[in-house]
C-alpha cells in the first residue's frame, strides 16, 4: 500500500494547507484544538496543534519551521517537524499547495 507521497518532492519552499473538508476548531470546554474531518474528529496535542495552526496555503515549510524556532530552542525541532508534516500528509489531514509542488 503507498501513501500517496511518492511522486512528490516536498521541499521547504512548498506551501501547506488543509486538505478539502478538513479544518481546525477551537473546543473551550475542552480546551484543546480538534481537526474536524468527514466523519472523523481528532483531539490534537499542544505541539500538533501549533503547527497545524501554521498551516494557512500561504505558509511555506520554511516560514512554519521559523515561526516554532523563534518560539522554541529545541534541537531536534527540525526532524520533529518533517515527521510530523509527512505523517499529517499520509493521514490526509493537509496537502501540499498544488501551485508549490515540486517535480
Amino acid at each position: 500500500m503507498t501513501d500517496g507521497l511518492e511522486n512528490i518532492n516536498i521541499v521547504k519552499e512548498s506551501v501547506l494547507q488543509f486538505t478539502p473538508g478538513v479544518r481546525l476548531k477551537d473546543d473551550e470546554e475542552r480546551q484543546c484544538k480538534l481537526l474536524l474531518m468527514p466523519e472523523c474528529i481528532v483531539k490534537l496535542n499542544r505541539s500538533a496543534s501549533e503547527v497545524l495552526e501554521l498551516v494557512d496555503g500561504q505558509r511555506t515549510i520554511e516560514m512554519i519551521y521559523s515561526e516554532l524556532a523563534a518560539r522554541y530552542e529545541d534541537d531536534t525541532l527540525h526532524r520533529d517537524l518533517a515527521e510530523f508534516i509527512m505523517d499529517a500528509l499520509s493521514r490526509g489531514w493537509i496537502e501540499v499547495k498544488s501551485e508549490s509542488i515540486q517535480t
